[in-house]
């Protein structure tokens, strides 16, 4: 079988589209309930989801981060224009922090997986890296904003 180093990003668009489908669904029977506009903490938590999904697919994939950034802005600009939750610049904005935060999390994830293998571990310990890359995200955003 080949080897498809791309298919982390199908899985990020599985996961995205699946969170904007119950997103649109609670604006459609909850219109009270107000959503905000995804931030950095959000993006990372879809990222992360996904790497994690992937991880256990196939540990060892290989990633090449120029068609991560480029699909993943993509999928970020796209997606959610397609459900109607950002319109006009908030798409370039949202696509391009959405690429960036994407291809930083999977660079930053992948030099963990390598220190995963090189020693023992078990089978929780990607989560256990994924919780502390989320914690560690959202402490950046907080510094930010």
């Amino acid at each position: 079988m080949k080897n498809n180093t791309l298919f982390l990003n199908v899985i990020l668009a599985v996961i995205l589209g699946a969170v904007l489908l119950a997103a649109c669904l609670v604006r459609v029977f909850a219109p009270v309930v107000i959503l905000r506009e995804p931030q950095i903490p959000e993006l990372v938590l879809l990222s992360l989801l996904a790497l994690l999904a992937d991880h256990y697919r196939k540990p060892d994939a290989g990633r090449d981060y120029l068609w991560i950034f480029v699909l993943a802005a993509v999928t970020f600009g796209i997606l959610p224009w397609a459900a109607g939750f950002v319109s006009g610049m908030q798409i370039l904005k949202l696509a391009l922090c959405g690429g960036a935060v994407f291809t930083a999390v999977t660079w930053l994830f992948s030099a963990m997986q390598e220190r995963m293998r090189s020693g023992s571990g078990s089978v929780l310990t990607p989560v256990v890296c994924a919780l502390c890359l989320y914690l560690a995200a959202q402490c950046f955003a907080g510094i930010l904003l």
